[in-house]
């Protein structure tokens, strides 16, 4: 279907009621359409309003898709559990902050999906709740448990101070490729972040405040009972890839 509008694009005025309401209904219409509603079963719009397959949206109000609430017009109250913000809710994880490392200066042609490829194999296939570029060379990685940025930390840098066959076919050896990959909780972030000087890559930005470190250690102090921790520990990530050689 085409539709013609009687007056020239203007992206920058107001809107048209006439136009609106027209589209408004034409977008009804195929919404209809795509739920199984027969129009032709309907002699009046009342009878429409009370076709089961309406019910769930007849008179529910949509603030906003993305962060609104969907407001049930018959009651004025919220609809409970259905609105977008809710969906994108269950869609996204939480973010823990405590659970998060900020790692950059890797090669650029690293993925996010190849960042948590190498994580997963090192810590378990779950530890790994999301990976998210910065930029070109820096993502933000949100661990399943606060331990396990303890962990990555001391791990890559035993890894580099190694120097040896281990670190080099050890599964974060990707991901250290190049010998200038840094690594620090979310705490570092928001140092170097919080200087007033600003460069466009997140590495360019930690050396102009002057970060000389490559790995920022952090202590894990939460107290773990025996047989809790469940993540094999750094000598065991080491000597594994030693076995494996």
């Amino acid at each position: 279907m085409c539709v013609y509008r009687s007056s020239s694009w203007n992206p920058g005025g107001k809107h048209e009621a006439g136009y609106d309401a027209f589209m408004t209904g034409c977008i009804f219409a195929q919404l209809c359409s795509d739920l199984g509603v027969d129009f032709k079963l309907h002699e009046s719009s009342k009878q429409l309003a009370f076709n089961e397959k309406l019910q769930k949206y007849i008179n529910h109000l949509y603030l906003s898709y993305l962060h609104g609430d969907i407001i049930d017009l018959n009651t004025g109250y919220t609809v409970e559990n259905s609105s977008p913000s809710y969906n994108l809710k269950r869609r996204y994880q939480q973010i823990l902050f405590e659970n998060i490392v900020i790692i950059w200066g890797f090669p650029s042609n690293l993925k996010a999906s190849e960042v948590r490829e190498c994580l997963s194999k090192v810590f378990g296939l779950t530890s790994v709740v999301s990976v998210y570029h910065l930029d070109a060379t820096a993502v933000f990685v949100q661990f399943n448990k606060t331990q396990l940025v303890s962990d990555f930390l001391l791990l890559k840098e035993s890894l580099e101070r190694s120097n040896g066959p281990i670190s080099v076919l050890h599964p974060l050896g990707k991901l250290l490729e190049g010998g200038n990959t840094c690594a620090a909780n979310y705490d570092a972030y928001k140092e170097i972040c919080g200087s007033p000087l600003s460069e466009t890559l997140f590495a360019d930005q930690a050396k102009a405040v002057g970060m000389k470190w490559k790995t920022k250690l952090v202590e894990y102090k939460e107290s773990l009972r025996s047989g809790e921790h469940e993540n094999p520990t750094i000598e065991e990530n080491v000597n594994d890839a030693a076995m494996s050689l």
